[in-house]
């Protein structure tokens, strides 16, 4: 982390050239060197480039020199985000704009981005904390022994958040491994196993799952952390029913609804909504739709961010009770819900697999088709698995041999990947 890479990033994120900055201060060779860290500009060059690129002299002075006071206002930014609501945060960052708009510290500067990453995530704003890792954090130059250690934990946890985020869950378990590597804390051990049991279920390694999701459990009943207990019991029970070990899903269910405090609504809708998915495999369609419609209604008071997931899986129950006209009619709303590319793919699928009983296959071969080049990209291995199998089969039917065995090289990749194969 250098002056140099600091000039750049400024340069890139104001969409300038580097003629635009240097010229009638130095030659472009003498600012490429600047920028790539090969040389270091006079006070004279650097308060002149300070005015072309719009930032305080100060910014490019006393670089690794860290402030007692920016250091206070980070730690309780980062109690803020760890404890208090959206709103506190959001009024937290609001109060200090000013101060944290340009950090003189190249050290607390990278420390506030990792925090500000972390509120975004927080705030549901997920596209705009994707977009800061990707052309603040991950652009600068990190020599990690300038970093203090919490730091490094920090940069480790973002980066491992951020993998997870955009669906490379082999990466973030890469870092978060790192991190209980780094850390002693039994809050932070008990956090990142948890984070690491949520990863392989999307890998589809639930026996990892469950082996991670207990350590976490067992870490928050000695911190007294029920409702964090209560997540990790959803989380269990969650893998039990990938391993179709139904009784346990539900005895783990069953033990989230006890320890849950009345309160506790985020967890609540959760809890409802996995045992929907589990009464949805057992094909006891009415008590599953019972469950997710619990739900739902809780999510709509919260104003939940993934509030699609269990309107999306109470148009699949519709789906499987025949009752084509509800799914008509509510399809508009759950499309008003799509977050993400892996919400789209999934209402994509679901558009589907409706088209396809209507037998309307034009529509259903579009849909599918669309469904599954999103998956590619942003990977869902169990809902990918299904499509390609599904869209496999009919195109063999429709004796489509080449296309069907197209799909049926992506089925077995994704297997292979069920599989931890590849």
């Amino acid at each position: 982390m250098k002056l140099g890479n600091r000039i750049k990033r400024i340069r890139l994120l104001k969409g300038l050239k580097q003629a635009d900055i240097c010229h009638g201060i130095i030659s472009p060779t003498h600012y490429s060197n600047i920028e790539n860290c090969r040389y270091t500009p006079s006070i004279d060059t650097l308060k002149l480039l300070a005015g072309r690129l719009e930032v305080p002299e100060r910014y490019f002075h006393n670089i690794y020199e860290d402030t007692t006071e920016m250091q206070n206002i980070l730690s309780t930014l980062e109690s803020k985000i760890e404890k208090e609501s959206v709103e506190e945060v959001r009024q937290f960052l609001d109060l200090h704009q000013v101060q944290f708009r340009y950090i003189a510290s190249i050290r607390q500067e990278f420390y506030f981005l990792l925090l500000k990453f972390l509120a975004l995530v927080k705030f549901g704003e997920d596209e705009q904390a994707f977009e800061l890792y990707e052309s603040g954090i991950a652009t600068v130059d990190i020599d990690e022994s300038q970093l203090y250690v919490a730091t490094r934990q920090l940069y480790s946890y973002v980066t491992a958040v951020y993998h997870y985020y955009i669906g490379n869950y082999r990466k973030s378990v890469e870092y978060f491994k790192k991190i209980l590597q780094l850390h002693e804390d039994p809050y932070m051990i008990a956090r990142t196993s948890f984070n690491l049991a949520l990863s392989h279920y999307h890998l589809c390694l639930f026996e990892r799952s469950l082996k991670y999701a207990n350590d976490a459990k067992n870490i928050y009943l000695t911190l007294h952390e029920w409702e964090k207990v209560g997540d990790c019991y959803n989380i269990i029970s969650a893998s039990y029913r990938e391993l179709h070990e139904y009784s346990e899903a539900e005895t783990y269910i069953e033990k989230g609804f006890n320890i849950c405090q009345e309160e506790v609504l985020g967890l609540k809708s959760l809890l409802h909504h996995n045992y929907a998915v589990v009464l949805f495999d057992k094909k006891q369609l009415e008590d599953a739709l019972t469950q997710v419609n619990k739900s739902i209604e809780i999510k709509k008071t919260l104003d939940y961010s993934d509030l699609f997931v269990s309107l999306n899986l109470r148009l699949e129950i519709y789906l499987e009770l025949n009752r084509i006209s509800l799914i008509t009619n509510e399809l508009d709303t759950v499309k008003s819900y799509i977050r993400n590319n892996k919400n789209e793919a999934s209402f994509l699928l679901l558009r589907a697999m409706m088209e396809y009983k209507l037998g309307n296959l034009s529509k259903y071969e579009e849909n599918i088709c669309a469904s599954i080049e999103i998956f590619k990209q942003y990977t869902d291995l169990k809902q990918m698995k299904f499509a390609t199998e599904h869209y496999a089969t009919y195109l063999a039917k429709n004796k489509k041999y080449k296309k069907a065995f197209e799909m049926q090289v992506l089925c077995t990749e994704c297997y292979k990947k069920h599989l931890g194969e590849i």
